[in-house]
């Protein structure tokens, strides 16, 4: 009897929602935003799935903040970030996925203890990983038609913009052309940067069971889809932990803003990485930063330059394939 009121306990919570989210999909369905391409709803499940196989949720919580900087202003409808705060929902119980805002004080008014807060007013996009068989029919459909990737082995986002009104009741809508290609380009940088986070061992309290992070601010370049690109294919995205850390922004005739780090290409473009264990310092052949050399990778093959981070390796993937032709040779 216990496992069987179990059993329905847990298809009520996936069917209707539970912990910190707002409750269950909307049924929006991107094949109805204006103007989307087919393509592009494929490029946005794809990116999906590579940030849900990273596994935010494994040591994020809804209060754990994220600013988000997508190009420049100039690049989005009223020379503004669209939603330039985040969040990520659902890794100590309830619905799995995220949260974006249109700025830091929305998310602090909207994130309790346990659960999301309905503010009347606010306006927030999420994404909520659901089992495709709890999703509406357009939905199943359109995922059966496009032949989309799905998140994990039997997940796939549903993406809407949902607002509380004054009276209690919740209104949604399918987000706008815009608004995914902010969405898009998010997870695509947030794959890449939320491994990179430190523990801050002691940047809280010692009773808390909240993991806290030490400051974080990097900048990646990521591909836009082929679909969406507007006259150039990288976007400098920008996320920092907590939100108000900015880069000082330089005018350029570009679109995207310099950046330290790039997506890398394909996995099979590189070699293996390997701990360099060797005492003193080196440098890293990427960025310069001095590094111990414990704490070091080098090329697995040639052993003859060092790295701060995977992300330096990759991003230096050509000029450390010749240093191995060369090595290896002598």
């Amino acid at each position: 009897m216990d496992l069987h009121l179990k059993n329905l306990f847990d298809r009520f919570q996936e069917q209707f929602g539970s912990g910190p989210g707002l409750g269950p999909g909307s049924g929006t369905c991107l094949m109805n935003v204006e103007g989307i391409a087919p393509n592009f709803i494929k490029s946005i499940f794809k990116a999906s799935a590579a940030l849900y196989r990273t596994d935010p949720w494994r040591r994020l919580r809804p209060g754990h903040l994220f600013g988000i900087r997508v190009g420049k202003d100039l690049d989005w409808s009223g020379k503004k970030q669209p939603f330039p705060c985040a969040q990520f929902i659902g890794g100590d119980g309830g619905d799995v996925g995220f949260n974006m805002f249109r700025s830091e004080n929305d998310a602090k008014k909207m994130t309790g203890s346990r659960e999301t807060i309905q503010v009347p007013n606010v306006e927030l996009l999420r994404v909520t990983y659901e089992r495709e068989s709890l999703m509406f029919p357009s939905n199943r459909k359109m995922i059966k038609s496009l032949s989309l990737e799905p998140s994990g082995t039997d997940r796939f986002p549903v993406i809407d913009v949902a607002r509380c009104t004054s009276s209690g009741d919740r209104r949604f809508r399918n987000p706008t052309l815009e608004e995914l290609r902010f969405v898009c380009a998010f997870m695509k940088a947030l794959s890449l940067m939320h491994p990179l986070l430190q523990v801050d061992r002691e940047g809280g309290p010692k009773w808390s069971m909240l993991m806290y992070f030490e400051p974080f601010i990097e900048t990646v370049d990521v591909q836009w889809p082929p679909e969406m690109a507007k006259g150039y294919d990288l976007v400098a995205v920008t996320v920092s932990h907590p939100p108000g850390q900015a880069y000082e922004e330089k005018a350029t005739t570009a679109s995207s803003t310099p950046t330290k780090y790039a997506e890398p290409p394909k996995d099979d473009a590189f070699f293996d990485v390997k701990v360099y264990s060797n005492a003193g310092l080196r440098q890293c052949a990427m960025c310069d930063k001095e590094i111990l050399g414990e704490q070091s990778l080098c090329c697995g093959q040639c052993r003859a330059v060092v790295y701060c981070s995977s992300i330096c390796q990759k991003q230096h993937w050509k000029e450390t394939h010749k240093a191995c032709v060369v090595f290896t040779r002598l």
